[in-house]
């Protein structure tokens, strides 16, 4: 192969790109218990040491259908600032359609599943925040059977919940841990990678100095 067409092989094949990685793991499920995510908001602490673009977040849970909807399809989550060990101001919000994969034995026989969706890049600076989550839209209140799975103790504050009127100032100690991971990346590894444009742009400079010196 010529000088000129490793050249040509090398842009089509190296691209950078920043693959979304765990940066924040709170734990496993446990098969130990779970809080109800319908009839209640449920909010985990997490604590950030630098800056991240946060991108996706992994939650596992389990339902039931036959006494219930169990889950309805879309979830409803929130980044919260930290206001004295509680969930403050919402920073964050939206609505999304997770993809759902088996999950993890839970305590209760229930519909087990792993859910992830992705986050519009939420740009945080190190400190502790909070995540909320909630089965469907926040208008749906009524206790559908679906349940944010647990996991063991660690050193984070355990997880609150608050019942109706949703967005009030109430939050209750549930004693609980839950299973999640947020996906993100941080500033320094943001910087590492180049900009695609800036990446091709230095390939074809590279090209038409080989093409320059191939006609001398």
């Amino acid at each position: 192969m010529t000088t000129i067409g490793r050249l040509f092989a090398l842009l089509s094949l190296t691209v950078p790109s920043a693959i979304a990685a765990p940066i924040y793991v709170n734990g496993a499920p446990n098969d130990s218990s779970g809080n109800e995510v319908t009839s209640r908001v449920q909010a985990e602490d997490f604590t950030l040491s630098e800056s991240v673009s946060l991108t996706g977040v992994r939650f596992w849970a389990f339902y039931f259908t036959d006494i219930a909807a169990g889950y309805l399809g879309t979830v409803e989550w929130g980044i919260h600032s930290d206001a004295g060990s509680q969930p403050g101001s919402v920073l964050f919000s939206g609505i999304s359609t997770p993809s759902v994969s088996p999950g993890a034995a839970n305590c209760c026989a229930g519909i087990d599943g792993l859910f992830e969706f992705g986050l519009p890049d939420v740009p945080l600076v190190a400190g502790t925040y909070w995540l909320t989550l909630h089965n469907g839209p926040t208008s749906q209140t009524a206790d559908e059977n679906f349940y944010w799975q647990t996991t063991v103790s660690n050193a984070t504050a355990p997880g609150l919940e608050q019942t109706i009127p949703f967005g009030a100032s109430v939050w209750i100690n549930t004693n609980l841990e839950h299973a999640f991971e947020l996906d993100g990346a941080t500033s320094s590894a943001a910087e590492a990678i180049p900009e695609p444009g800036t990446f091709y742009l230095a390939g074809f400079a590279a090209l038409a100095l080989v093409l320059r010196r191939s006609r001398v």
